[in-house]
């Protein structure tokens, strides 16, 4: 899946909460026209105050300066809090999307994807996107609108330094571009070993009483060390880029600077500008290059979100291979027989599990499946509320197709009690009448 395709996709999550995505870009923009403001007004107090020594110009100066702080602190602060908004409550769409999608597959499903790696998928990189959402994206749009009026505000000065100091910004924008390939590889491999350690982790703990049984807590912990070496070892060559493309960042915009000082300062000496033009300038450059080093250093935050909304969307693009008909009916209460004609089964590697399976069971009789581990009676079992379909022959309860039937009025006919005992996290009223 392309960068392209996914942003179109979170944009898309993010369209029901567009009034206050809008309310907040114009939040943005203030503040970027006030920051360009506050970095205009050093020439006049440098030519004006510090030069002209013109004292009621003070006066009045300094009152524009507490009025744009006043505005623009205003302004930060509901942009940002109604972007963190948004991007809180696309989250939290995108866990419930994935936790009502997860249940509506089949046991196959399960099979594909392990516990940890759901788990991981619906805490982990749910986490990873918020960030990018929330954090990241919020930062980078800021910046974005700061670096346009910072830029105009140069060129309102003397467009001639600021076609030269744009010259700077394709070299400045050469790691970030080369930077976000490479941790989007490592952000993606990094959140395969999470969820590898997820997996682990809960493998062990639910099954303690066979790893105490066996005497295996050196072979667990062995086991697990070498799958958390695995995760560190990707992580710290995440950090080794990440903390590479800082200084690099720094260097070029230390010879971009240098090299203004060079022209401007000449212009100064030979009387083409003055010293409030040039430190004018001087401070917008400064100031926007701070936004291009924070795109920089939130591109990896990035990359990892993507790679992580990659993931999710995955789970969430899984079609159910097992879902009721257009034209299924309700199933009506059961009083005749259960019947299995002809019934194979086999699982998506073309495990055969159920071969020509024939029988009936008149409503009232108990019937015991017995045989060796393995031998199907648990696929036979789940084959009854379909949380698997057969590959060949029919299933019939009092002559219809159960897969002619909707599911639910399916399962409400169907009472199980598993080996494994489960509670969910209630009360015992609440366990005992679960699904009543």
């Amino acid at each position: 899946m392309t960068n392209k395709e996914i942003l179109r996709r979170l944009l898309h999550a993010i369209s029901p909460y567009k009034t206050k995505l809008i309310i907040s870009m114009i939040g943005m923009v203030f503040v970027a026209l006030f920051t360009g403001a506050q970095t205009y007004l050093v020439k006049d107090l440098l030519d004006k105050i510090f030069f002209e020594k013109n004292e009621d110009y003070l006066h009045i100066l300094t009152i524009i300066i507490v009025v744009i702080f006043g505005i623009k602190g205003v302004c930060y602060y509901v942009y940002n809090f109604l972007l963190e908004q948004v991007g809180l409550s696309v989250i939290k769409d995108f866990r419930a999307r994935v936790f009502q999608h997860i249940h509506i597959q089949p046991l196959s499903f399960f099979n594909e994807y392990p516990t940890g790696t759901l788990i991981s998928r619906v805490i982990s990189d749910v986490t990873l996107m918020q960030q990018a959402v929330s954090n990241s994206l919020v930062g980078i749009l800021r910046d974005f609108f700061s670096i346009i009026v910072l830029m105009g505000v140069v060129f309102f000065l003397n467009w001639k330094l600021a076609l030269f100091s744009l010259a700077v910004l394709p070299v400045a924008a050469f790691p970030i571009v080369k930077f976000g390939k490479i941790f989007r590889k490592l952000s993606t491999k990094a959140q395969e070993e999470t969820a590898q350690v997820s997996n682990m982790l809960y493998e062990t703990i639910t099954g303690n009483r066979i790893v105490k049984a066996f005497n295996m807590e050196k072979h667990e912990n062995k086991r697990y060390n070498k799958q958390l070496d695995t995760l560190f070892n990707v992580t710290v060559k995440n950090a080794k880029y990440k903390c590479l493309q800082h200084p690099l960042m720094e260097f070029i915009g230390g010879v971009a600077i240098a090299l203004f000082i060079l022209v401007g300062g000449k212009g100064v000496i030979d009387g083409s500008s003055t010293p409030g033009t040039f430190f004018a300038l001087m401070t917008s450059l400064i100031v926007a290059y701070d936004p291009v080093k924070r795109i920089g250093k939130v591109n990896s935050v990035i990359q990892q979100g993507l790679a992580a909304a990659a993931r999710v969307f995955t789970i969430l693009d899984t079609e159910p291979e097992i879902s009721d008909r257009k034209e299924a009916i309700l199933l009506p209460p059961f009083k005749k027989t259960i019947k299995f004609a002809g019934v194979h089964f086999r699982y998506n590697d073309e495990t055969r599990a159920l071969a020509d399976i024939n029988l009936t069971v008149p409503a009232g009789q108990t019937l015991a499946i017995v045989g060796p581990s393995g031998g199907g009676k648990t696929t036979l079992t789940n084959l009854i509320p379909r949380f698997l379909d057969v590959s060949e022959g029919s299933i019939t309860i009092d002559g219809m197709n159960i897969r002619d039937v909707t599911m639910r009025s399916l399962r409400n006919q169907i009472a199980m009690v598993t080996q494994q005992t489960i509670l969910f996290n209630d009360t015992v009223r609440n366990n005992i009448a679960y699904g009543s």
